[in-house]
Protein backbone atom coordinates (compact mmCIF):
# COMPACT_ATOMS: atom_id res chain seq x y z
CA UNK A 1 0.00 0.00 0.00
CA UNK A 2 0.82 3.42 -0.86
CA UNK A 3 0.20 6.25 0.90
CA UNK A 4 0.67 10.34 0.11
CA UNK A 5 -0.98 12.67 2.87
CA UNK A 6 -2.00 16.43 1.70
CA UNK A 7 -1.85 19.64 4.07
CA UNK A 8 -3.83 22.48 2.07
CA UNK A 9 -2.86 25.29 3.95
CA UNK A 10 -5.23 27.89 1.78
CA UNK A 11 -8.86 25.82 3.11
CA UNK A 12 -7.28 23.98 6.13
CA UNK A 13 -8.00 20.58 4.81
CA UNK A 14 -6.35 17.47 5.26
CA UNK A 15 -6.28 14.45 3.08
CA UNK A 16 -4.77 10.83 3.27
CA UNK A 17 -4.66 8.87 0.29
CA UNK A 18 -4.06 5.35 0.04
CA UNK A 19 -3.58 3.07 -2.63
CA UNK A 20 -3.54 -0.66 -3.00
CA UNK A 21 -2.76 -2.78 -6.14
CA UNK A 22 -4.85 -6.09 -5.84
CA UNK A 23 -3.87 -9.28 -7.57
CA UNK A 24 -6.04 -8.48 -10.44
CA UNK A 25 -4.27 -5.26 -11.27
CA UNK A 26 -6.57 -3.27 -10.23
CA UNK A 27 -6.05 -0.31 -7.83
CA UNK A 28 -8.20 0.30 -4.42
CA UNK A 29 -8.29 3.82 -3.60
CA UNK A 30 -9.30 5.05 0.15
CA UNK A 31 -9.29 8.65 1.08
CA UNK A 32 -9.78 9.50 4.31
CA UNK A 33 -10.24 13.88 4.51
CA UNK A 34 -11.96 16.30 6.68
CA UNK A 35 -13.35 17.74 3.68
CA UNK A 36 -16.90 16.29 3.12
CA UNK A 37 -16.45 17.08 -1.35
CA UNK A 38 -13.10 15.28 -1.29
CA UNK A 39 -14.48 12.10 0.56
CA UNK A 40 -17.08 12.26 -2.15
CA UNK A 41 -14.62 12.53 -4.98
CA UNK A 42 -13.15 9.42 -3.02
CA UNK A 43 -16.42 7.32 -2.72
CA UNK A 44 -17.00 8.14 -6.60
CA UNK A 45 -13.45 7.45 -7.40
CA UNK A 46 -13.38 3.75 -6.12
CA UNK A 47 -11.67 1.06 -8.36
CA UNK A 48 -8.49 2.67 -10.88
CA UNK A 49 -6.84 0.72 -13.48
CA UNK A 50 -3.38 0.84 -15.14
CA UNK A 51 -4.43 2.76 -17.93
CA UNK A 52 -5.85 5.51 -15.39
CA UNK A 53 -2.47 6.13 -14.42
CA UNK A 54 -1.31 6.83 -17.98
CA UNK A 55 -3.07 9.96 -19.22
CA UNK A 56 -4.27 13.22 -17.11
CA UNK A 57 -7.39 14.03 -19.61
CA UNK A 58 -8.29 10.20 -20.11
CA UNK A 59 -8.09 9.41 -16.62
CA UNK A 60 -10.99 8.39 -14.60
CA UNK A 61 -8.79 10.36 -11.72
CA UNK A 62 -9.35 13.80 -13.54
CA UNK A 63 -12.88 12.53 -15.11
CA UNK A 64 -14.74 15.99 -14.65
CA UNK A 65 -18.07 14.13 -13.51
CA UNK A 66 -16.14 12.76 -10.79
CA UNK A 67 -13.90 15.83 -9.73
CA UNK A 68 -16.52 18.74 -10.54
CA UNK A 69 -17.39 19.19 -6.81
CA UNK A 70 -13.45 19.55 -6.65
CA UNK A 71 -11.61 22.92 -6.39
CA UNK A 72 -9.24 23.80 -9.26
CA UNK A 73 -6.57 24.34 -7.03
CA UNK A 74 -7.62 20.78 -5.05
CA UNK A 75 -4.62 18.71 -4.44
CA UNK A 76 -6.22 15.63 -4.16
CA UNK A 77 -6.49 14.11 -7.92
CA UNK A 78 -2.42 14.87 -7.85
CA UNK A 79 -2.58 12.88 -4.74
CA UNK A 80 -4.33 9.89 -5.72
CA UNK A 81 -1.69 10.00 -9.09
CA UNK A 82 1.33 9.96 -7.02
CA UNK A 83 0.06 7.42 -4.53
CA UNK A 84 -0.81 5.05 -7.73
CA UNK A 85 1.93 5.27 -8.96
CA UNK A 86 4.49 4.74 -6.18
CA UNK A 87 2.03 1.55 -5.84
CA UNK A 88 2.49 0.30 -9.22
CA UNK A 89 6.27 0.96 -9.03
CA UNK A 90 5.98 3.73 -11.88
CA UNK A 91 7.17 6.18 -9.48
CA UNK A 92 9.94 4.77 -7.09
CA UNK A 93 8.90 4.96 -3.32
CA UNK A 94 12.12 5.18 -1.91
CA UNK A 95 13.01 8.46 -3.72
CA UNK A 96 9.52 9.46 -2.75
CA UNK A 97 10.15 8.86 0.96
CA UNK A 98 13.64 10.46 0.74
CA UNK A 99 12.45 13.59 -0.40
CA UNK A 100 9.64 14.02 2.04
CA UNK A 101 7.53 15.95 0.19
CA UNK A 102 6.89 18.43 -2.83
CA UNK A 103 5.18 21.68 -2.26
CA UNK A 104 3.81 24.58 -4.29
CA UNK A 105 4.85 28.23 -3.01
CA UNK A 106 3.11 31.00 -3.37
CA UNK A 107 5.14 34.38 -4.33
CA UNK A 108 3.53 37.55 -5.45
Amino acid sequence: MAKVKVNMGVCERTHEISVTLREDGLLDVSIVSDCDKVREYGEQLGTLNMADLGSITLSRIMDPMIVEHLTPTCMAPVAVFNAAWMETGLMSSFLARKVGEMSLEFQE
